[in-house]
C-alpha cells in the first residue's frame, strides 16, 4: 500500500481537552477513504489537520513520506484540496469566479487560458454551466456543494479532502456524486471524506477509518472493517450487515443495545 497521507501519533488538545488522541492512520493512494464516527468523534478536526488548517500539538502529518510542516503552503496546496461544509461567503462571488479562485496555487492571482479551461471542464462535469454567472450565496446548500466539488476538481490536485460532502444533497445528486468519486478514483485521485451515513458507506468507500471520542477504533479495507463488532464499538448500536454474494448487493440494519 502506497500512502498518499499518513498521521503519526497525531494529537490535538484544545483548552486542556484532548480531542484527537494519538491517531495513527495511513490513507492509501488512489483510494476513497471514509472517516466515520458519531458526532463529536473528531472527524472534521482530523480532516483540518490533514489539510494543514490545524496544527497538531503532538505527532505529525506526512504527505507521502515527507512531513507536511517541511512543505510550504504553496507546495501543499498543489497536492491537497480541502473542501469544508458549504457556507455563505462574505462577498457575492459568482460560481465561475470561485472555480478560478480554486486554481490560485497554479496562477498566483493571474489566471490564464489553462485556468479558465479547467474551470469550464469542472462546471461541465458537475452540470453547472447554467450557474456560471450566479452568485454562490444565491444557491441552495445542495447546489453550493456541487460548486464546492467542482472547485476542488478545477484545482486539479492529487488528493481531495471533503467534509461531509453528501450532507446537503438529495438522493439523485448523491448517487451522481458517488459515481463521480469512483471515476476520480479510477483516474488515480485520492479522496478522503468525513461521512455520517452508514447506509451508503460500503457503496462509497474502498477504505474506512472509525473514530470515537478522538480515538481510532479501527481502519482498513471496507469489506474487512465494516463489521457489526466495529460498528457496535464505535456507535454503541447493534448492527446486522446483509450481503448477497451473487449480486454484491448489501444492506445494514441497526437497533439500540439492550440496557
Amino acid at each position: 500500500m502506497i500512502p498518499a497521507l499518513e498521521t503519526q501519533n497525531l494529537s490535538l488538545i484544545v483548552r486542556e481537552k484532548c480531542l484527537l488522541d494519538q491517531v495513527n492512520l495511513t490513507f492509501p493512494k488512489g483510494e476513497i477513504s471514509l472517516i466515520l464516527g458519531p458526532n463529536g468523534s473528531g472527524k472534521t478536526l482530523l480532516l483540518r489537520c490533514l489539510a494543514g488548517v490545524l496544527s497538531p500539538h503532538l505527532g505529525q502529518v506526512l504527505i507521502g513520506t515527507e512531513p507536511m510542516h517541511k512543505k510550504s503552503r504553496e507546495e501543499t496546496a498543489k497536492i491537497l484540496n480541502w473542501m469544508p461544509l458549504s457556507t455563505n461567503l462574505p462577498f457575492a462571488f459568482s460560481v465561475f469566479e470561485l472555480l478560478i479562485m480554486g486554481r490560485y496555487p497554479h496562477h498566483q492571482g493571474f489566471p490564464g487560458k489553462k485556468d479558465r479551461q479547467a474551470a469550464e471542464k469542472a462546471m461541465e462535469r458537475l452540470d453547472l454551466h447554467s450557474f456560471a454567472k450566479r452568485s454562490y450565496n444565491s444557491l441552495s446548500r445542495g447546489e453550493q456543494t456541487r460548486v464546492d466539488i467542482a472547485r476542488a476538481l478545477a484545482a486539479d490536485t492529487s488528493v481531495l479532502l471533503f467534509d461531509e460532502p453528501f450532507a446537503n444533497l438529495d438522493i439523485d445528486a448523491s448517487l451522481q456524486i458517488i459515481q463521480l468519486f469512483h471515476e476520480l478514483k479510477e483516474q488515480g485521485k485520492t479522496l478522503i471524506l468525513s461521512h455520517h451515513d452508514l447506509y451508503s458507506a460500503r457503496d462509497l468507500a474502498t477504505y474506512m477509518m472509525f473514530l470515537k471520542k478522538g480515538r481510532l477504533v479501527a481502519s482498513g479495507p471496507s469489506p474487512n472493517i465494516f463489521t457489526p463488532d466495529i460498528i457496535r464499538q464505535t456507535y454503541d448500536v447493534q448492527a446486522k450487515v446483509h450481503e448477497d454474494h451473487h449480486s454484491g448487493d448489501w444492506f445494514v440494519r441497526f437497533k439500540n443495545l439492550p440496557h
